[in-house]
C-alpha cells in the first residue's frame, strides 16, 4: 500500500511528518501556556498536536482541524480523547460555533500553504485572521525550498491588513525537509 502522501501530495504536504524538533519550535513563546482557546488546522500524524496537549492549560479548550478521513482516524487512534472537527479550515467559524469558543487565542497550522491555490488560500487567511482575538498568535511553518505557493503565501500573510507583528524562527535543519516557523500576531 502506497503512503498517502503519494497518492494524494496536496492534501498532505509533506513526505514525512514534521519533527519533534520543528513542534517544539513552533510552539514555543506564542502564549499555549496561557491560552483559553486553541486550535491547530493540519495536524497530520499529530506531531504538533502532541506538543500542544502537553503545553496547554487544563482548562484550555483545544481542537483540530483535519480534511482527510483517513488522517483523521489515525489521529484519533493516537490520541483518543483529541476533539478533531472534519472538514477544511473554511468552515472554521461554523466549528467554533459548535464548540462554543468566540475566538481563538493560538491557532497553530500545518497546511501545505504552498500547495493550495490563491483563492483558498485567502479564504483560509481570511478566516484564520477574523476568528483569533486581537493580539492573537497564528503560527506556522514554510520548508526553505522556495516555490511560487509559498511566495504567494508569505506576501499575503505581511501584507499590511493581515497582521500587526511577524517573526521568523531560525531555520529548524532537523526536520526533512529543512523549515522555519513564521509567527503572526494579529
Amino acid at each position: 500500500m502506497l503512503p498517502y502522501y503519494l497518492t494524494n501530495p496536496k492534501c498532505t504536504g509533506a513526505v514525512c511528518s514534521s519533527s519533534k524538533y520543528l513542534a517544539e519550535v513552533i510552539t514555543e513563546n506564542i502564549g499555549i501556556e496561557q491560552a483559553c482557546n486553541i486550535v491547530e488546522i493540519g495536524p497530520g500524524m499529530g506531531a504538533f498536536t502532541k506538543v500542544i496537549l502537553r503545553k496547554k492549560p487544563d482548562l484550555g479548550q483545544f481542537f483540530v482541524v483535519e480534511i482527510n478521513t483517513k488522517i483523521a482516524n489515525r489521529l484519533h487512534k493516537k490520541f483518543p480523547h483529541l476533539d478533531i472537527a472534519l472538514g477544511s479550515a473554511e468552515f472554521l467559524q461554523t466549528m467554533m460555533q459548535e464548540r462554543q469558543m468566540p475566538f481563538v487565542d493560538v491557532i497553530v497550522s500545518g497546511i501545505p500553504w504552498a500547495f493550495l491555490n490563491q483563492a483558498l488560500q485567502q479564504r483560509i487567511l481570511e478566516n484564520i485572521h477574523n476568528y483569533l482575538r486581537m493580539s492573537g498568535i497564528f503560527a506556522t511553518f514554510a520548508y526553505i525550498l522556495p516555490s511560487a505557493g509559498a511566495k504567494r503565501f508569505r506576501k499575503r500573510i505581511y501584507s499590511k491588513e493581515m497582521f500587526s507583528e511577524i517573526k521568523k524562527s531560525a531555520i529548524v535543519w532537523n526536520n526533512i525537509p529543512p523549515a522555519f516557523v513564521y509567527y503572526c500576531k494579529k
